[in-house]
């Protein structure tokens, strides 16, 4: 298992040093006695977890579950120096896809090389630790101000259609029924 974790991780490594990509290790600690929100403690339960986590997949990080476990941690160290730069946090993942909102994350900064998470609650998750750096896209997915559509012929380009009135605009009273006819009631 270690030996796969490195050789991904080496693979990853000289791959981004010409694309400048975000990978990062992540290490998962079953914690006792560690409540939401407190620093990671001394109190671990079980060997700590490694994976590799890149900008493009969903990594799954197996974890224990028991009554003694109260808490989970999370670190991370950068494997290439771009990934401070162009990711933001690593985002903590109860789902597979990791979609949504992460249920934890680990924010970093420009320059930050790695990071921690304070202690988080056990119960949103099954077996598994699901993780994924958060990145900048790249300059081709910025918005350039095109919306993606096809260029109209300029011969509809200039025709524009009148305004819709509101849903909730009152009815132009009709003039051979009045104010009933208008509202549809005579």
């Amino acid at each position: 298992m270690h030996f796969s974790a490195l050789l991904i991780a080496s693979t990853l490594f000289l791959t981004s040093a010409v694309y400048g990509y975000g990978v990062a290790e992540v290490t998962a600690r079953a914690h006792a006695d560690c409540h939401p929100e407190d620093p990671p403690n001394d109190r671990l339960i079980g060997d700590a977890q490694d994976a590799v986590a890149t900008e493009d997949t969903c990594e799954k990080i197996e974890v224990q579950h028991g009554f003694n476990i109260d808490a989970y941690s999370v670190s991370l160290v950068d494997i290439t120096k771009d990934t401070s730069d162009r990711c933001h946090a690593l985002g903590i993942y109860a789902n597979a896809e990791c979609m949504g909102l992460p249920n934890a994350l680990i924010p970093f900064f420009p320059g930050d090389t790695q990071g921690e998470t304070r202690c988080f609650k056990d119960t949103p998750f099954d077996k598994y630790l699901y993780v994924r750096l958060l990145c900048d896209a790249d300059d081709k997915d910025k918005d350039d101000g095109k919306d993606g559509s096809p260029d109209q012929p300029d011969s509809e380009a200039g025709k524009s259609e009148a305004p819709e009135a509101p849903a909730d605009a009152p009815a132009a009273p009709s003039s051979d029924g009045g104010l009933l006819s208008g509202l549809g009631l005579w």
